[in-house]
């Protein structure tokens, strides 16, 4: 058994930002890091804006990341609200240079650099949780049990802790992706591009290695009339796109698409708890914002700092903020999402388009 002041369930970027910052932070602290090692297939490309840049700095990692073989990228392309593309240089922003990931290998850099630094790394997933008078009881799936002051839900979209605590969340759509991986007929010089339809939008990537990605947003509901589901179903819709099919080298065959939930949503309800979710276990961004990294990263580092508090000088106001700041933070997202989505009038009338020109924001 370990007795732990913080125990952070999750090594996805999220949980492992919150470890780095915290162990950096609160050297004093006794952290334990589980490790669920399963890692999502449906990452398999992802870019991130040039704002990741300070924030893997400040975490110690940018040497780490610059040689993990990530390709830069300079640009977003869009054909949203028109049928011509439209070009977002990075070159205008502070940093400049965005980022096309190895997902597998930004998981495994961000896993190892916590792992060295934490007091306990667990190789199990968290079954059962308990609060008990002053601390936690925390069951793992190997069969060890653990206390601890304070746990972090850093279990991505499933948000395990927090469901096991009831908290519900608040969904605001019900986006899917579904993800093909496909051969390049580019160089990747386009970035990231963007292409909308009457039933969502499509975005492309090339990944290193020298695939590309392809993903189809649509509601859930549109799925199995649109045949996503299936390969042909798939390159058929891909074929009918002006701009994403020209990147497209689909070979001989296909095979199914990977489909994975992206909604937007945030969980509401405010806790007494010694307990914080970070990254996507409190709160989900439609991946048109380009910002769930930044944003994971970003939130475990911010967590961090209101546990230390807490844990350190029994000062409560910092997880009071945090938890503030994500619902602020959310409020101002849905605005601009909202925005966004409304640039699209083209096909205003279908549900897809009219749902999202409808969406209410949380007050």
């Amino acid at each position: 058994m370990a007795n732990l002041d913080v125990l952070i369930a999750g090594s996805g970027p999220a949980g492992c930002a919150t470890a780095l910052s915290l162990t950096a932070f609160a050297p004093d602290l006794r952290v334990g890091l589980v490790d669920a090692s399963g890692r999502d297939d449906a990452r398999i490309g992802e870019t991130v804006p040039p704002q990741i840049n300070p924030i893997l700095v400040h975490l110690g990692v940018w040497d780490e990341f610059v040689g993990g073989g990530h390709c830069p990228s300079y640009r977003t392309m869009a054909a949203w609200g028109d049928s011509r593309l439209a070009s977002n240089e990075f070159v205008f922003h502070a940093h400049q240079v965005g980022w096309r990931l190895d997902r597998a290998a930004f998981d495994q850099m961000l896993v190892k650099a916590a792992s060295s630094r934490v007091s306990a790394l667990f190789q199990a997933k968290v079954v059962a949780l308990v609060k008990q008078t002053e601390e936690w009881c925390v069951s793992l799936s190997d069969g060890s049990i653990h206390t601890a002051h304070f746990v972090v839900d850093a279990t991505g979209r499933a948000a395990a802790l927090a469901r096991r605590c009831r908290l519900r969340p608040i969904n605001f759509d019900r986006l899917v992706g579904c993800c093909f991986r496909a051969g390049s007929r580019s160089d990747g010089t386009e970035g990231l591009m963007i292409e909308t339809f009457a039933e969502g939008w499509w975005y492309t990537a090339m990944i290193p290695g020298g695939d590309r990605v392809f993903v189809c947003m649509t509601d859930a509901d549109r799925v199995r009339p649109l045949e996503l589901s299936s390969g042909r179903g798939f390159v058929r819709l891909l074929a009918e796109t002006e701009h994403v099919r020209r990147l497209a080298d689909l070979g001989d065959g296909f095979g199914r698409p990977v489909i994975w939930r992206a909604g937007s949503r945030f969980f509401g309800s405010t806790t007494a708890l010694p307990l914080l979710c970070v990254g996507d276990a409190g709160v989900c961004y439609d991946p048109v914002s380009g910002d769930g990294v930044v944003k994971a990263l970003r939130s475990g580092v911010f967590a961090s700092y209101a546990i230390a508090d807490w844990l350190r000088r029994g000062d409560p106001r910092g997880l009071s903020r945090y938890r503030l700041v994500l619902q602020r933070e959310f409020a101002t997202y849905c605005g601009t999402l909202r925005e966004y989505y409304a640039l699209e009038q083209r096909w205003a009338d279908r549900p897809f388009w009219r749902r999202r020109h409808g969406m209410t924001c949380p007050h």
